[in-house]
């Protein structure tokens, strides 16, 4: 993709998550974000169809950040240090995740994050489990919701406990199911 292009986007896109802070997403029109931006109308719809299309934009790619942080990370197994990875992401990020997980029309960026954190323990226990009860849809959604309602929990309230402290407790929460999810 050519740089200018790539550039032009990321303006967009950093203008409307502004807009989304100081305004909320009913409020904002184009014309709002091309003014900010500095850049015309046109220009907008060049690279977006409508504001929804921007806003679906800017949750796919705050998704695969997070996945391609996640992915660069060695660990994508149940444990600390994979968990642990995943909050530091979300510390140094807080102000995006929390703009994108706060607003109820945003139920697509936790269904997305849903989605593919399930898929992930979908595979670590359908590869690691030494227990059959534990390779079922309700064993993925139950530690997919749990997983997802700390994390919810932790960044809707200004992470009220540092990266370390969220992380043990997660893993202590976890841990009745974890300790079946041995490495083989």
């Amino acid at each position: 993709m050519d740089r200018r292009i790539k550039k032009t986007r990321q303006l967009i896109m950093d203008t409307f998550l502004d807009l989304l802070a100081e305004k909320g997403f009913e409020k904002i029109t184009i014309n709002d974000i091309a003014e900010r931006a500095d850049i015309n109308r046109g220009t907008v719809y060049l690279h977006y169809v409508d504001k929804f299309d921007l806003l679906d934009k800017c949750i796919e790619t705050y998704v695969e950040l997070l996945l391609n942080h996640c992915a660069n990370s060695a660990d994508t197994t149940l444990n600390p240090s994979a968990f642990q990875s995943i909050f530091e992401y979300l510390e140094e990020n807080f102000t995006i995740y929390k703009l994108l997980l706060n607003n109820e029309r945003f139920g697509f960026f936790r269904s997305r994050l849903y989605a593919i954190i399930a898929q992930t323990v979908t595979e670590v226990i359908g590869v690691k489990s030494e227990n059959n009860a534990f390779s079922n849809g309700a064993t993925t959604h139950f530690l997919t919701s749990g997983f997802i309602g700390v994390l919810e929990w932790w960044i809707n309230n200004s992470m009220p406990c540092n990266v370390q402290e969220i992380t043990e407790q997660l893993m202590f929460l976890l841990e009745p199911y974890t300790k079946h999810l041995v490495s083989r």
